[in-house]
């Protein structure tokens, strides 16, 4: 008997040890802030999501052919759903197929109809693959409130309303196949008073009063709908329930760094502990304060204009018009604007979260299917000078000015992003990233005279402790001949060049390479 209890008592306190372990996380910031970034998420510059849910189906209304989605005029498309103007394109299109909001019918329609026929996993998987993309995923939850996934909580989402498909949880599946790392993004932390805006308006109206939005009965799917103490519970349950099942390599919030958010954090680096995976998050817009996380900047919006002391990514769309969910008249920015665009990022020590566009049925348009494959083939060939480099210590010459190079989507917003005008880099233009001891110069334009002059690698710039150049290599094609001046470097190109994007050289020196580690990247 003794000794059964003895291995008891061993057991219970090898358990103890095992679930303290476990939770070497507390929900605290002094906790929270002492976890590291993985040497994956360093190296990892090139990342694919996708925004895409009920709100995509908005976007095949022709009837709203004057409004092309720059932001989120159809992500948050319940807000036009319920306006009391009855003449707005969007409530009469949602009106013509649903029937009136002012006799109960709402975006839960919408969710009911949203059955993903055209959504094949694979095929995402296996293109997310070809692209090169080292992580991915979608949006989890948008403004909506409408979960991607099969949920225990509410039937407000995938599994229960709508296509009844656990459509996360098939994507990660096929992602992990492929030893791809996977991302879920949060945008339901304003979902609440998007809706509560609307819900107060239409309740001064006793023409509303049918609306399901002030009915209480709707409330087992507008989980939303409730008390703030309630909607901030459900919202860390639900993003709870997330993490606990499908174990995301990287999250972030589009808002939301509440103190709810330190049990999530806690829940989530605790679930990496566990499951043995190393994880991440993608910090958007500081909301978590300085030195934590991966900076996540929105097309650039409030990034400093110099290289950011700290891993960084800038999140893109992939619609020329800015468009984060699909809408029938899109048009995709090409393979070679994105190549640059993630060029000139990595260099100063950022990289590229591109937003996919489905279509409403979850397959995708030709163009982006070309967009992803270009990217794909440009990476097979110089991968080595953009995942698992690191900055130099200069990031470039030529275009560099971030004032000159701003893209400005929207007048109203120019001072607001600072994201570069890739249309502006000439063969003249070139960014500079490391790898072990290697050099790599990326030539932003196509020389056409058979000569690469950089200025940035002349005698007069160390390169190296010995500040000798060894050997030139043009990846994609091989050893190329080159002449070192107080001037320039020139490089001798061969008549037919391996890409017609961005060229790459490699450069060995002799000794060891002069460059400069920033925080965080080791």
């Amino acid at each position: 008997m003794n000794v059964i209890k003895l291995y008891g008592f061993v057991m219970v306190i090898a358990s103890i040890t095992s679930v303290t372990a476990q939770k070497k996380y507390q929900a605290t910031w002094e906790s929270i802030k002492t976890h590291e970034i993985p040497n994956w998420a360093l190296d990892a510059k090139f990342g694919i999501y996708a925004h895409w849910g009920p709100y995509s189906m908005i976007g095949s209304w022709e009837e709203n052919n004057t409004y092309p989605d720059s932001g989120n005029y159809y992500t948050v498309g319940y807000r036009n759903i319920y306006t009391q103007n009855a003449n707005h394109p969007i409530r009469k299109a949602f009106e013509k197929r649903y029937g009136s909001i002012q006799k109960g019918n709402g975006y839960i329609n919408l969710c009911k109809d949203f059955t993903a026929k055209g959504f094949d996993p694979v095929l995402w998987a296996d293109l997310i693959k070809e692209s090169g993309a080292k992580y991915a995923g979608t949006c989890a939850v948008h403004h909506d409130g409408y979960l991607m996934w099969d949920s225990e909580i509410t039937d407000f989402c995938s599994g229960k309303t709508g296509a009844k498909r656990d459509l996360v949880g098939e994507l990660f599946k096929e992602l992990e196949k492929r030893d791809i790392k996977t991302i879920a993004s949060f945008h339901h932390a304003r979902t609440k008073r998007f809706f509560d805006g609307w819900k107060k308006q239409l309740s001064r109206n006793p023409e509303y009063s049918k609306v399901d939005l002030l009915q209480q009965k709707s409330l087992q799917n507008y989980w939303f709908m409730g008390s703030k103490e309630d909607f901030l519970k459900k919202r860390k349950n639900i993003t709870n329930e997330f993490i606990t099942k499908y174990k995301p390599n990287v999250i972030w919030f589009d808002g939301g760094a509440t103190d709810s958010s330190l049990d999530i954090l806690a829940t989530f680096y605790n679930t990496g502990e566990k499951s043995k995976k190393e994880v991440e998050v993608h910090n958007k817009d500081r909301q978590f304060g300085d030195a934590f996380g991966v900076y996540s900047y929105e097309r650039g919006y409030l990034r400093p204009h110099s290289l950011l002391n700290h891993p960084w990514e800038d999140d893109e769309t992939s619609s020329i018009s800015g468009s984060w969910s699909w809408w029938h008249g899109i048009n995709y920015k090409q393979a070679s604007d994105l190549i640059k665009r993630l060029c000139h990022l990595v260099a100063n020590n950022g990289g590229l979260l591109l937003s996919l566009n489905p279509r409403p049925d979850g397959s995708f348009d030709e163009g982006m299917v070309a967009q992803l494959k270009g990217i794909g083939k440009w990476l097979k060939q110089n991968d080595e000078a953009i995942h698992g480099s690191r900055p130099w210590k200069i990031q470039g010459e030529g275009h560099i000015d971030p004032l000159e190079l701003r893209y400005v989507w929207s007048k109203a917003m120019q001072h607001r992003y600072a994201t570069p005008n890739v249309t502006k880099f000439k063969s003249s233009d070139f960014r500079f990233t490391t790898q072990k001891n290697a050099l790599y110069a990326i030539q932003m334009g196509i020389p056409r005279n058979n000569k690469a002059r950089i200025k940035s690698l002349s005698n007069k710039n160390k390169v190296g402790s010995g500040n000798k150049i060894m050997s030139i290599s043009l990846l994609g094609y091989g050893v190329v001949g080159f002449k070192r001046t107080d001037d320039y470097l020139e490089i001798n190109l061969p008549s037919k060049l391996p890409n017609e994007v961005a060229l790459v050289y490699k450069i060995k020196v002799k000794g060891e390479l002069d460059r400069i580690l920033y925080r965080g990247n080791r």
